[in-house]
């Protein structure tokens, strides 16, 4: 592969990370958004939502902690994610969260729906678990300052 096959493939993959990046995080920060704005705000989404799925055997004492910052993290790490900041964590604390999402929606028996063969997390999840692996690539936040220290 010549040299300028090599750049523009690279050119091409960081683009697609920055739209895969793109997508994950605004989804995730539109979510927190919804439920932060929402009518009777977290607190409502805390005791309607959180704790219909909470799973039977996680104590609310741990749960309780999560279920309100949820919201917020939502926002936060969707935030992150989108402008490519602080490296692979926020893609690593998304697959967390989509992980314990999923895990409450198969303890109450909503991972399998008529909506498709299995819930859309698990491509969720997948797309975050591959950005953690990968990084966010050339066209982010942390790419531009490594780059603006570098010269």
């Amino acid at each position: 592969m010549s040299a300028a096959a090599a750049g523009s493939q690279k050119s091409l993959m960081d683009l697609v990370l920055l739209l895969n990046r793109l997508a994950l995080g605004l989804y995730f920060v539109l979510a927190g958004v919804h439920k932060i704005s929402a009518e009777g705000g977290v607190a409502q989404f805390y005791r309607t939502v959180f704790l219909s799925m909470k799973p039977a055997w996680l104590p609310v004492w741990f749960a309780a902690p999560y279920g309100y910052a949820l919201p917020f993290l939502e926002v936060i790490v969707g935030g992150l994610l989108g402008l490519g900041a602080l490296g692979r964590w926020p893609a690593g604390a998304m697959s967390l969260m989509l992980a314990s999402f999923t895990i409450a929606l198969y303890e109450n028996g909503k991972f399998f729906s008529d909506q498709g063969p299995f819930h859309a997390n698990v491509i969720l999840l997948t797309s975050a678990l591959l950005l953690t692996m990968t990084g966010h690539g050339a066209i982010s936040v942390d790419a531009f300052r490594k780059k603006g220290a570098a010269q």
